[in-house]
């Protein structure tokens, strides 16, 4: 089986930028929105990238659709957008009835297990997938192609040649809560959230030391401002519930706060830092009021590197155990998701001194005072 005709559910940015990367890879397109106004926006998007690209020809390779019934002769479709289960469940039952027989569908996958969409749909589990597209879609090159224990073999083997056809790097995942690029992202932030409220530095200041030692692009609150906090708590609180609640993934109240305040991140101009123009301006001024001991205590780069990564490098070897996951995927996963030199693995092997633990005494508990 090969793929040639591409149906994309959903004219978001993610479902955008998809249309986009296939039609320029030669692929048939048509993507899908009830909302025309959506449909509008997104073509337009499409149509100016690719002149600025000088690949305008390869604009007739997509077509707006607002009918289930033209995603018949589809080969694959790719859902971009994850709605309520409720009403993915109503959309894929529809869907189900108006495509062939044997057209695969990538559900929108990555963080609520792929096993769960497929029990409250009528698709068919045998060629059903998850695709996780990390954003931003168009430049990363990452995707998690996530199975279940029903996925027919000869289906994961058609999805990875597609998205490698199409410029991307595949890796497939065993279906769990938040594959492997949501599931370590949790403990990074959350890890970054409590040295703040440790006291142990304003958040360019562990944003800084990060980036210095780890040679990242990105320090923490830059990444989940980036994210969206909205979008990461609410990631994070499915995270913790599927897991069964552990405490070393428990949401955070000072985030939630934030969010309840509206102060979302960078699309909001405001979240740990405040924006202009998409730039960081300023740290934002009323975490003082939310975080008791912020920026107290100065600590060294080496210590806040530790306490940032010491959590992930745990939760990888965690997960590797729970899916089988090899050493080489988690790390290739992580530096593309995160845009690290280097994975979890690879910083414990090399700075090992960094990550043996600490004697906390009671001087470094400041509620003790």
């Amino acid at each position: 089986m090969s793929i040639n005709a591409i149906g994309i559910l959903g004219a978001n940015t993610i479902g955008t930028g998809i249309a986009e990367i296939f039609a320029l890879n030669g692929f048939q397109v048509r993507i899908y929105d009830n909302f025309k106004d959506s449909l509008t926006l997104s073509m337009a998007k499409i149509k100016w990238s690719l002149s600025a690209q000088g690949k305008e020809d390869l604009f007739s390779n997509i077509e707006p659709i607002q009918d289930f019934s033209l995603f018949k002769g589809a080969d694959i479709i790719i859902e971009a957008i994850g709605k309520d289960l409720d009403e993915r469940r109503m959309i894929f039952n529809k869907l189900a009835s108006n495509v062939d027989p044997d057209c695969i569908v990538a559900v929108y996958a990555g963080i609520a297990p792929l096993e769960e969409i497929l029990e409250s749909s009528d698709l068919p589990a045998e060629q059903t997938v998850g695709f996780h597209f990390i954003k931003p879609v168009r430049k990363n090159q990452l995707v998690e192609l996530i199975k279940t224990d029903k996925t027919k073999d000869e289906i994961i083997e058609v999805c990875m040649e597609l998205l490698r056809k199409a410029q991307k790097t595949p890796i497939m995942v065993k279906d769990n809560p938040g594959a492997i690029v949501e599931r370590l992202l949790r403990p990074f932030f959350l890890a970054a959230f409590r040295l703040l409220e440790s006291g142990k530095g304003l958040p360019h200041e562990i944003d800084g030391a990060f980036k210095e030692i780890s040679k990242a692009s990105y320090g923490p609150f830059e990444m989940v401002d980036y994210m969206g906090l909205d979008a990461d708590y609410q990631a994070t609180k499915m995270i913790y519930e599927k897991l069964s609640k552990p405490d070393r993934l428990a949401p955070s109240d000072m985030e939630l706060r934030l969010v309840q305040y509206g102060q979302l991140g960078r699309n909001a101009t405001i979240g740990f830092y405040i924006y202009e123009d998409g730039k960081i301006v300023g740290e934002n001024p009323i975490l003082s009021n939310i975080v008791k001991y912020l920026g107290l205590k100065k600590v060294g780069k080496e210590e806040i590197f530790a306490e940032l990564l010491r959590p992930v490098i745990e939760e990888a070897k965690l997960l590797a155990s729970e899916i089988m996951a090899s050493e080489y995927d988690i790390e290739t996963a992580v530096k593309m998701a995160f845009n690290w030199p280097k994975g979890p693995f690879s910083y414990h092997r090399e700075m090992k001194s960094l990550f043996k633990e600490k004697i906390v005494s009671e001087f470094d508990n400041l509620d003790s005072f």
